[in-house]
């Protein structure tokens, strides 16, 4: 009996952010320094450990392991942020970006598959992602057209199930219309699929925008909005104080075409309010 593919499917890890992934050892700076990891930070990291130990409890004797990142691996510099662990790109944000995925080469995957996210995260044409993709210790997949290591848009038949991953994807901004961008995609996709007579992919991912939607069964094509792996920017902080980050990913198995999706959804806690009381007043 052949095994499975099971597929690792992660997004919007933004390494190199200082609301981001981060081993909780710290990174050295090309300096000499340190940056160590926030509270925050490390129990983002026992999270994302806790995601691969899921992966693991998922493999059965020979099954396929394939590794998916769906963009924005790092932050980058961009948009004159301050919370950057550095500017340096190949010295410290790709090292961080490596660091951060050696839970997954601790489980020997077959291939990695690299999508290109936002240009002002991981540079022009993807350059970092790019260089990224090339660096892997586990070869990626490459795009047999360009001879590049990594996508902008990928598409893959893995046991019968054909898969759809891009990184830019959207949600809708009120809770009753979170999902119609991606309901809107799936029709488009059908759509497309009558007129050009190719077959439609039964799952499609989109990321970056750090939030979940889901079409379920309510087309032919399910297509899955991902959460992220980056808590609260300043930017966030701005346009949504006090919301939640979403943080999570997913492990998609294909099995004789066809496929089951396993959501891991981590439920982040809101920070308790201060409380004033413990505060004695000053005397005057």
């Amino acid at each position: 009996m052949s095994g499975r593919d099971v597929w690792a499917i992660v997004s919007d890890l933004h390494a190199g952010s200082t609301v981001g992934l981060c081993p909780p050892s710290g990174v050295q700076l090309d300096d000499g320094g340190w940056y160590h990891p926030s509270e925050a930070q490390k129990e983002l990291w026992g999270c994302w450990e806790e995601y691969w130990g899921a992966v693991k409890n998922a493999l059965r004797p020979g099954d396929r392991l394939f590794v998916a990142i769906n963009g924005d691996w790092v932050d980058g510099d961009h948009h004159g942020t301050a919370q950057i662990v550095s500017r340096n790109m190949a010295a410290t944000q790709h090292g961080i970006a490596l660091a951060v995925m050696q839970p997954a080469f601790d489980l020997n995957p077959t291939r990695f598959v690299v999508i290109r996210g936002t240009e002002a995260h991981v540079g022009g044409s993807g350059a970092h992602e790019e260089a990224l993709a090339k660096a892997l210790p586990i070869p990626a997949i490459p795009n047999n057209k360009t001879g590049t290591c990594s996508h902008w848009h990928w598409q893959a038949v893995s046991e019968g199930v054909l898969m759809d991953f891009a990184h830019h994807g959207a949600v809708g901004k009120l809770p009753h219309t979170r999902s119609n961008p991606a309901k809107t995609l799936a029709v488009k996709i059908m759509v497309a699929a009558a007129k050009h007579r190719t077959r439609m992919p039964d799952v499609v991912y989109r990321s970056h925008a750090h939030q979940a939607a889901d079409t379920f069964t309510e087309f032919p094509v399910r297509v899955i909005q991902t959460r992220a792996w980056q808590l609260a920017t300043s930017y966030v902080e701005r346009i949504a104080a006090g919301s939640l980050p979403e943080i999570g990913a997913i492990i998609q198995i294909n099995e004789g075409g066809q496929f089951s999706i396993h959501k891991f959804d981590v439920s982040w806690e809101r920070e308790e309010p201060c409380q004033i009381a413990r505060f004695a007043a000053l005397s005057v």
